[in-house]
């Protein structure tokens, strides 16, 4: 299995990964190329702050541990609760640069020349390896096991296990924390990546729009020029018109 597939499956299974994808999902439908950028970035602004709620929860849950003795009896719940909505989150964040790199490449073909030299593409590829590595690192710093997290079920019976001591409490949380708090700026950041994305096209369009525009304009003033003042000056006007030498044209 390779370091790729060891990291999503790793993630979405102890995470507790749900099937909402409705975010990411409104980015077809049929929609417009500028209606598809628009939702992009209002999806993106969303999940980043859905992602910031679940991080204040975590760590709300963090601070709980360390300082309680006695914790609530549905604690575990709570901790299974939020890291399932940031799997929601994270999987979402990994759907929208896929569709990110979708537009980028769609803009491609139908403005080429569009980014001005930057890769919009490979950004959001770099996006996503970044974010791959950070869940990555986030586990390995608890000692976490991919093989305890294979499937969905080994992963709650992992995650309720650990739950039941402070040691795998914290544990278990800490990940979570870390990995919610880069989500977040890992969702800052495609925010960016996504408003540079749409400057770039709304600049191009602009851009054609004014050399169509300038050329209209041309076109104009070249016709003007003949059939205007230069008309004028080599034609004449109303009686005052220059036929040249009439005389050829008297009878004797």
């Amino acid at each position: 299995m390779t370091f790729r597939q060891v990291s999503i499956s790793v993630v979405s299974a102890l995470l507790l990964a749900g099937s909402n994808s409705a975010i990411a999902g409104t980015l077809t439908g049929g929609a417009t190329m500028p209606e598809q950028i628009v939702q992009e970035g209002t999806a993106i602004m969303q999940l980043a702050r859905a992602a910031e709620q679940v991080q204040n929860q975590l760590q709300m849950l963090l601070n709980e541990a360390r300082n309680l003795q006695n914790l609530p009896s549905n604690f575990v719940n709570q901790i299974t609760g939020q890291l399932g909505q940031l799997a929601n989150i994270v999987g979402q964040g990994n759907a929208l640069s896929y569709a990110g790199q979708n537009i980028s490449s769609q803009l491609s073909s139908e403005y080429p020349g569009y980014s001005n030299g930057v890769n919009y593409q490979q950004e959001y590829q770099n996006w996503n390896n970044t974010t791959s590595q950070n869940i990555q690192n986030a586990l390995q710093a608890q000692n976490m096991q991919s093989q305890d997290f294979a499937t969905q079920t080994q992963a709650l019976d992992s995650i309720q296990s650990a739950s039941q001591s402070a040691a795998g409490r914290m544990q278990v949380l800490q990940a979570g924390n870390q990995i919610s708090a880069m989500e977040v700026k890992q969702l800052q950041k495609m925010q960016q990546i996504s408003m540079a994305q749409n400057d770039a096209q709304l600049a191009y369009e602009k851009q054609k729009l004014t050399e169509a525009s300038q050329q209209n304009g041309l076109s104009q003033q070249e016709m003007g020029t003949f059939l205007g003042t230069g008309g004028q000056n080599a034609m004449g006007t109303g009686s005052s018109i220059n036929l040249g030498n009439t005389s050829q044209f008297n009878p004797e």
